[in-house]
């Protein structure tokens, strides 16, 4: 078998919890050439390959009931984004994937719903939320583009495809909780 290209550099970013997508070139295109022989390279190190519909790669949790400490605060940062958008009648998808986004210009301050929601998972200022992104760029799923700008990027949908997954499993339960109208007497 000849040596897969970059398996070095590639197992150093994955092993990290990154995720691999087209903004990671070269590696991301000798990943895709051959992703099975990476797979089976993987499997006896004990790593799981992943390679999301979306085209982009990831090694599977070890263990995916622990929850990283960061999750959290991602989570609800997204939330907060996809909430926004679902507010001002955006397709959330193409709000969050299409456009770049100004830190100064973030919702997550807006409303007091939104700062109660963050201040839970501590989060009180701007600072704080550049860490969140911070974070999210180290995993693959954002991109600084300058000091205040940024964009998400195409690994962000494992967290979007989680809050629809939720607001999905949420709706039947919301509709089982109407109360049913009575006829009147």
């Amino acid at each position: 078998m000849s040596a897969l290209p970059f398996i070095r550099d590639i197992f150093h970013y994955l092993t990290r919890g990154c995720h691999l997508s087209h903004e990671n070139e070269p590696m991301f295109s000798a990943l895709l050439a051959d992703p099975v022989a990476y797979a089976d390279y993987f499997r006896p190190l004990g790593f799981e390959l992943v390679r999301h519909e979306r085209e982009f790669f990831y090694f599977a949790p070890e263990d995916p009931s622990k929850v990283p400490d960061t999750l959290p605060r991602i989570a609800v940062f997204s939330y907060i984004l996809i909430d926004h958008a679902a507010n001002q009648g955006q397709i959330v998808e193409d709000f969050l994937l299409g456009n770049n986004f100004l830190l100064s210009a973030l919702p997550h301050f807006s409303l007091e719903r939104y700062a109660a929601l963050l201040r839970q998972v501590d989060v009180h200022e701007l600072a704080d939320v550049k860490r969140i992104l911070d974070q999210m760029e180290r995993l693959g799923w954002s991109k600084w583009l300058g000091p205040d700008e940024f964009r998400l990027l195409r690994p962000f949908h494992r967290v979007f495809d989680k809050c629809l997954e939720l607001v999905q499993q949420l709706q039947p339960a919301q509709h089982d909780a109407v109360p049913s109208e009575s006829p009147p007497s």
